[in-house]
């Protein structure tokens, strides 16, 4: 991740944590697809909404963020820790039975994206699943407010998922929503199984 995109996150961790209260709907058919009372690692927590469900539907969560301040407002709200950790920091093999990324991995580097990705495959244990959101776009750049997205086609995330497999499945869908800066947005998800 960017350092402009850390330090937009460090700096605003508050008023980002209080941007809504309801869990991502794309989260729960993630995790209809896990093992049940699995392992799950999420890769940008935020301020833990997300992570606050997970939890409620049973499983057991390592939370990870790159901004300190968003991972201590997130474990104050789970009552749990959350890591303060860089995607490319990710260094453990066959430990999880689903990874999510909601909007997370978009602030990756194009650069460094074919490596996180590995890094995922790598994390999860065969038949493990994988679901990351990302701005759909065809230029890598900064947002108004400073945060760097790879903004990415279907077709160039399909291909940065299907080199870092191998992967038993690669799903992609795509819709129209908003973000937090209030500006229409089009997503794309990758599900990869491993």
């Amino acid at each position: 991740m960017q350092g402009s995109t850390l330090d937009f996150y460090n700096s605003h961790a508050a008023a980002y944590a209080a941007d809504g209260n309801r869990p991502n709907p794309k989260l729960f058919p993630f995790l209809q697809r896990c093992k049940a009372g699995g392992r799950i690692l999420e890769l940008g927590t935020g301020g833990g909404v997300d992570a606050a469900a997970i939890l409620a539907a049973g499983f057991a969560l390592d939370a990870t963020d790159g901004s300190a301040e968003l991972a201590a407002i997130a474990s104050r709200r789970l009552g749990q820790p959350v890591r303060t950790m860089l995607f490319r920091e990710l260094d453990v093999e066959e430990a999880y039975d689903g990874v999510y990324a909601c909007a997370s991995l978009t602030h990756v580097a194009r650069d460094e994206l074919a490596g996180v990705i590995g890094k995922v495959h790598t994390a999860l244990v065969k038949g493990g699943v994988a679901w990351a959101s990302f701005k759909a776009g065809s230029a890598e750049s900064a947002d108004a407010l400073g945060r760097h997205y790879n903004y990415l086609s279907v077709k160039e995330l399909t291909a940065y998922w299907r080199d870092s497999g191998p992967w038993a499945s690669l799903e992609v869908e795509s819709w129209s929503g908003g973000a937090y800066d209030r500006r229409p947005t089009d997503w794309i998800a990758v599900t990869a199984i491993r």
